[in-house]
Protein backbone atom coordinates (compact mmCIF):
# COMPACT_ATOMS: atom_id res chain seq x y z
CA UNK A 1 0.00 0.00 0.00
CA UNK A 2 1.34 3.35 -0.94
CA UNK A 3 1.93 5.58 2.06
CA UNK A 4 -0.87 8.54 2.39
CA UNK A 5 1.03 12.02 1.81
CA UNK A 6 0.54 13.16 5.42
CA UNK A 7 3.26 10.26 5.96
CA UNK A 8 5.91 11.45 3.56
CA UNK A 9 5.98 14.93 4.76
CA UNK A 10 6.43 13.98 8.32
CA UNK A 11 9.37 12.87 10.05
CA UNK A 12 9.83 8.89 10.54
CA UNK A 13 8.98 9.21 14.27
CA UNK A 14 6.07 10.96 13.48
CA UNK A 15 5.16 8.36 10.80
CA UNK A 16 5.71 5.31 13.23
CA UNK A 17 3.62 7.05 15.71
CA UNK A 18 1.02 7.13 13.59
CA UNK A 19 1.38 4.06 11.91
CA UNK A 20 2.48 1.75 14.89
CA UNK A 21 1.59 3.50 18.06
CA UNK A 22 5.54 3.37 18.75
CA UNK A 23 7.28 6.60 19.95
CA UNK A 24 11.24 6.22 18.83
CA UNK A 25 13.46 9.01 19.03
CA UNK A 26 16.38 7.88 16.97
CA UNK A 27 16.50 7.77 13.63
CA UNK A 28 18.87 4.85 14.00
CA UNK A 29 16.56 2.04 15.04
CA UNK A 30 14.70 2.20 11.45
CA UNK A 31 17.50 3.42 9.51
CA UNK A 32 18.09 -0.31 8.29
CA UNK A 33 14.42 -1.29 7.45
CA UNK A 34 13.84 2.03 5.61
CA UNK A 35 17.30 1.28 3.37
CA UNK A 36 16.96 -2.41 3.02
CA UNK A 37 20.52 -2.93 4.94
CA UNK A 38 21.09 -6.39 6.78
CA UNK A 39 19.65 -6.24 9.98
CA UNK A 40 22.86 -7.37 11.33
CA UNK A 41 24.96 -4.54 10.12
CA UNK A 42 26.87 -2.81 12.37
CA UNK A 43 27.58 0.88 13.79
CA UNK A 44 29.31 3.34 11.76
CA UNK A 45 30.86 6.60 13.28
CA UNK A 46 32.81 9.20 11.04
CA UNK A 47 35.33 11.30 13.07
CA UNK A 48 35.76 13.98 11.49
CA UNK A 49 35.77 18.09 12.10
CA UNK A 50 36.66 21.50 10.79
CA UNK A 51 40.04 22.04 11.40
CA UNK A 52 43.32 19.50 11.97
CA UNK A 53 44.91 18.88 14.92
CA UNK A 54 42.05 18.31 17.15
CA UNK A 55 42.88 14.51 18.06
CA UNK A 56 40.63 13.18 15.35
CA UNK A 57 43.11 9.94 14.74
CA UNK A 58 44.26 9.27 18.45
CA UNK A 59 40.39 9.67 18.95
CA UNK A 60 40.13 7.26 16.44
CA UNK A 61 42.57 4.31 17.87
CA UNK A 62 41.27 4.55 21.31
CA UNK A 63 37.34 4.34 20.41
CA UNK A 64 38.34 0.82 18.78
CA UNK A 65 40.81 -0.07 21.62
CA UNK A 66 37.88 0.51 23.69
CA UNK A 67 35.02 -1.29 22.23
CA UNK A 68 36.70 -4.71 21.07
CA UNK A 69 37.99 -4.50 24.70
CA UNK A 70 34.46 -4.71 25.26
CA UNK A 71 34.25 -7.80 22.88
CA UNK A 72 32.41 -5.34 19.88
CA UNK A 73 34.49 -6.34 16.78
CA UNK A 74 35.36 -3.30 15.66
CA UNK A 75 37.78 -1.89 12.02
CA UNK A 76 39.29 1.31 12.23
CA UNK A 77 39.19 2.57 8.44
CA UNK A 78 42.12 5.27 7.32
CA UNK A 79 39.92 7.66 5.19
CA UNK A 80 42.91 10.14 5.40
CA UNK A 81 45.25 9.37 2.05
CA UNK A 82 46.79 13.00 1.91
CA UNK A 83 48.22 12.34 5.63
CA UNK A 84 47.64 8.55 6.63
CA UNK A 85 47.73 8.90 9.95
CA UNK A 86 47.06 5.66 11.11
CA UNK A 87 49.54 4.04 8.83
CA UNK A 88 52.10 6.35 9.85
CA UNK A 89 51.23 5.92 13.81
CA UNK A 90 51.52 1.91 13.21
CA UNK A 91 54.55 2.07 10.99
CA UNK A 92 54.67 4.43 7.93
CA UNK A 93 56.75 3.41 5.55
CA UNK A 94 57.81 0.16 6.96
CA UNK A 95 53.99 -1.46 5.91
CA UNK A 96 54.62 -2.38 2.47
CA UNK A 97 52.98 -5.75 2.52
CA UNK A 98 49.81 -4.43 4.58
CA UNK A 99 46.32 -4.59 2.81
CA UNK A 100 45.03 -0.67 1.88
CA UNK A 101 41.84 0.22 0.72
CA UNK A 102 43.26 0.06 -2.82
CA UNK A 103 43.03 -4.08 -2.29
CA UNK A 104 39.58 -4.42 -2.20
CA UNK A 105 37.78 -4.31 -5.47
CA UNK A 106 34.13 -2.82 -5.88
CA UNK A 107 31.13 -5.51 -5.43
CA UNK A 108 33.49 -7.35 -3.31
CA UNK A 109 31.32 -8.52 -0.38
CA UNK A 110 34.68 -10.18 1.47
CA UNK A 111 35.83 -6.61 2.91
CA UNK A 112 38.20 -8.17 4.66
CA UNK A 113 40.08 -7.91 1.94
CA UNK A 114 40.94 -4.75 2.17
CA UNK A 115 41.75 -4.92 5.92
CA UNK A 116 44.38 -6.20 8.48
CA UNK A 117 44.44 -8.32 11.74
CA UNK A 118 44.93 -6.07 14.67
CA UNK A 119 46.97 -8.96 16.21
CA UNK A 120 50.21 -8.24 14.03
CA UNK A 121 50.11 -4.71 15.08
CA UNK A 122 49.66 -5.35 18.86
CA UNK A 123 45.89 -4.37 19.11
CA UNK A 124 42.22 -5.82 19.07
CA UNK A 125 40.68 -4.45 16.54
CA UNK A 126 41.58 -4.75 12.93
CA UNK A 127 42.55 -2.10 10.53
CA UNK A 128 41.76 -0.48 7.03
CA UNK A 129 44.98 1.26 5.72
CA UNK A 130 44.83 4.42 3.41
CA UNK A 131 46.97 3.95 -0.17
CA UNK A 132 49.79 3.85 -0.45
CA UNK A 133 51.58 6.93 -1.59
CA UNK A 134 51.03 7.72 -5.42
CA UNK A 135 48.02 5.69 -5.26
CA UNK A 136 44.49 7.36 -5.98
CA UNK A 137 40.85 5.69 -4.74
CA UNK A 138 37.77 7.49 -5.52
CA UNK A 139 35.50 7.97 -2.61
CA UNK A 140 33.00 6.14 -3.62
CA UNK A 141 35.04 3.13 -3.38
CA UNK A 142 35.47 3.99 0.28
CA UNK A 143 31.38 4.09 0.54
CA UNK A 144 31.36 0.83 -1.08
CA UNK A 145 33.74 -0.69 1.22
CA UNK A 146 32.33 0.75 4.37
CA UNK A 147 28.93 -0.71 2.85
CA UNK A 148 30.38 -3.84 3.07
CA UNK A 149 32.72 -3.84 5.98
CA UNK A 150 29.68 -3.10 8.19
CA UNK A 151 28.14 -6.44 7.55
CA UNK A 152 31.46 -8.53 9.03
CA UNK A 153 32.27 -5.66 11.47
CA UNK A 154 30.18 -4.44 14.47
CA UNK A 155 31.58 -1.07 14.64
CA UNK A 156 33.17 0.77 12.08
CA UNK A 157 35.25 3.91 12.63
CA UNK A 158 35.92 6.05 9.79
CA UNK A 159 38.88 8.45 10.32
CA UNK A 160 38.47 12.04 8.46
CA UNK A 161 40.19 14.47 7.58
CA UNK A 162 38.95 17.36 8.39
CA UNK A 163 35.62 18.80 6.19
CA UNK A 164 33.88 22.10 4.39
CA UNK A 165 31.11 22.96 5.13
CA UNK A 166 30.82 24.14 1.46
CA UNK A 167 31.88 20.41 0.48
CA UNK A 168 29.02 18.76 1.88
CA UNK A 169 27.32 18.54 -1.34
CA UNK A 170 30.16 18.10 -3.59
CA UNK A 171 30.08 13.91 -4.17
CA UNK A 172 33.75 14.39 -5.51
CA UNK A 173 34.53 15.28 -1.67
CA UNK A 174 34.69 13.02 1.69
CA UNK A 175 32.26 15.09 2.93
CA UNK A 176 29.80 14.77 0.17
CA UNK A 177 30.22 11.31 -0.67
CA UNK A 178 30.68 9.76 2.70
CA UNK A 179 29.47 11.80 5.75
CA UNK A 180 26.36 13.32 4.21
CA UNK A 181 25.07 10.46 2.30
CA UNK A 182 25.58 8.00 5.59
CA UNK A 183 24.57 10.40 8.14
CA UNK A 184 21.56 11.03 6.64
CA UNK A 185 20.80 7.42 6.38
CA UNK A 186 21.32 7.14 10.06
CA UNK A 187 25.01 6.99 10.50
CA UNK A 188 26.77 8.57 12.99
CA UNK A 189 29.34 11.45 12.86
CA UNK A 190 31.47 12.73 16.01
CA UNK A 191 33.01 16.20 15.70
CA UNK A 192 35.51 17.07 18.06
CA UNK A 193 35.85 21.01 18.80
CA UNK A 194 39.16 21.73 20.83
CA UNK A 195 39.06 25.10 21.93
CA UNK A 196 40.22 28.18 20.51
CA UNK A 197 39.62 30.72 18.76
CA UNK A 198 40.12 29.60 15.27
CA UNK A 199 39.20 25.69 16.01
CA UNK A 200 36.47 26.63 17.57
CA UNK A 201 34.89 29.09 14.61
CA UNK A 202 35.92 26.42 12.13
CA UNK A 203 34.11 23.49 14.21
CA UNK A 204 30.77 25.46 14.59
CA UNK A 205 30.70 26.63 11.05
CA UNK A 206 30.43 22.83 10.04
CA UNK A 207 28.07 21.78 12.87
CA UNK A 208 25.98 24.83 11.85
CA UNK A 209 25.69 23.41 7.93
CA UNK A 210 24.44 20.22 9.04
CA UNK A 211 20.82 21.01 9.50
CA UNK A 212 20.75 22.97 6.04
CA UNK A 213 22.47 19.34 4.84
CA UNK A 214 19.35 17.04 6.26
CA UNK A 215 21.90 15.74 8.94
CA UNK A 216 19.64 14.69 11.63
CA UNK A 217 20.25 15.88 15.01
CA UNK A 218 20.10 13.15 17.01
CA UNK A 219 23.11 11.04 14.49
CA UNK A 220 25.41 13.77 15.58
CA UNK A 221 28.04 13.68 18.61
CA UNK A 222 29.68 16.75 19.43
CA UNK A 223 33.06 16.31 21.75
CA UNK A 224 35.20 19.15 23.35
CA UNK A 225 38.91 19.12 23.53
CA UNK A 226 40.73 21.37 25.75
CA UNK A 227 43.58 22.75 25.74
CA UNK A 228 46.14 21.50 28.48
CA UNK A 229 46.03 24.57 30.99
CA UNK A 230 42.26 25.33 30.92
CA UNK A 231 40.41 24.44 33.50
CA UNK A 232 37.65 26.86 33.59
CA UNK A 233 35.10 25.95 31.69
CA UNK A 234 31.42 25.58 30.79
CA UNK A 235 30.01 24.10 27.56
CA UNK A 236 28.46 25.59 24.92
CA UNK A 237 24.73 24.65 24.03
CA UNK A 238 25.04 21.96 20.68
CA UNK A 239 21.60 21.01 21.38
CA UNK A 240 20.75 22.70 18.09
CA UNK A 241 23.23 20.45 16.43
CA UNK A 242 23.94 17.43 18.09
CA UNK A 243 24.15 15.34 21.31
CA UNK A 244 26.92 16.99 23.29
CA UNK A 245 29.11 14.22 24.97
CA UNK A 246 31.79 15.96 27.26
CA UNK A 247 34.70 17.72 27.36
CA UNK A 248 38.13 15.85 26.89
CA UNK A 249 41.27 17.54 28.44
CA UNK A 250 44.63 17.64 27.46
CA UNK A 251 47.79 16.94 29.51
CA UNK A 252 51.59 16.46 28.99
CA UNK A 253 51.27 12.97 29.97
CA UNK A 254 48.97 12.18 27.31
CA UNK A 255 50.85 13.95 24.29
CA UNK A 256 53.86 12.31 25.48
CA UNK A 257 52.33 8.86 24.86
CA UNK A 258 50.92 10.02 22.20
CA UNK A 259 54.11 10.86 20.38
CA UNK A 260 55.69 7.74 21.67
CA UNK A 261 52.92 5.56 20.03
CA UNK A 262 51.18 4.37 23.12
CA UNK A 263 48.10 2.40 22.76
CA UNK A 264 45.20 2.13 25.51
CA UNK A 265 46.85 4.08 28.59
CA UNK A 266 44.07 4.76 31.12
CA UNK A 267 43.61 8.55 31.30
CA UNK A 268 40.80 9.75 33.47
CA UNK A 269 41.25 12.87 31.25
CA UNK A 270 39.90 11.26 28.81
CA UNK A 271 38.35 8.05 29.33
CA UNK A 272 35.01 9.26 31.03
CA UNK A 273 34.30 11.29 27.26
CA UNK A 274 35.11 8.07 25.88
CA UNK A 275 32.85 5.86 27.28
CA UNK A 276 29.96 8.11 26.89
CA UNK A 277 31.01 8.56 22.94
CA UNK A 278 30.36 4.68 22.91
CA UNK A 279 27.14 4.41 25.18
CA UNK A 280 25.86 6.47 22.53
CA UNK A 281 27.00 4.77 19.14
CA UNK A 282 26.79 1.40 21.04
CA UNK A 283 23.28 1.65 23.57
CA UNK A 284 22.81 -1.61 25.25
CA UNK A 285 26.72 -2.61 24.97
CA UNK A 286 27.46 -2.31 28.59
CA UNK A 287 29.37 0.99 28.47
CA UNK A 288 28.73 3.07 31.90
CA UNK A 289 30.34 6.55 31.62
CA UNK A 290 29.28 6.60 35.51
CA UNK A 291 32.30 4.03 36.19
CA UNK A 292 35.30 6.45 35.16
CA UNK A 293 33.75 9.81 36.97
CA UNK A 294 34.52 10.24 40.37
CA UNK A 295 31.98 12.08 42.77
CA UNK A 296 33.88 15.42 42.89
CA UNK A 297 33.90 15.45 39.21
CA UNK A 298 30.46 14.24 37.92
CA UNK A 299 29.25 17.76 37.93
CA UNK A 300 32.34 19.49 36.76
CA UNK A 301 32.91 17.52 34.02
CA UNK A 302 29.37 18.46 31.99
CA UNK A 303 29.27 21.39 33.64
CA UNK A 304 26.50 24.42 32.88
CA UNK A 305 25.40 24.87 29.50
CA UNK A 306 26.18 28.61 28.17
CA UNK A 307 24.22 30.51 25.20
Amino acid sequence: MELPPVALEGSVRSMLRSFWGVDVADKRLVGDLLLGRRQHTGTVLYVTSGSGGVGKSTSSRRLCERAAAMGVSSLLVDANPLQSSQRNFFGGRSLLDVRTISDWTPGDERAQHGANQGRRFGVAYDLTFAPETGQSVPWSRYADFIMAARRLWQFVVVDLDRISPVDLDDTGTAAGALVTPSVVSGDLVLVPVKLGMQTQRDAMNLLAAFPRHGLPNECVGVKEVLPIGMEEHAPYDYAPYGTYLGAERQSVEAERRIEQCASNWADMNLDPVRERVLAWALPDRGFDPARYMPKERRKGLWGRKRK
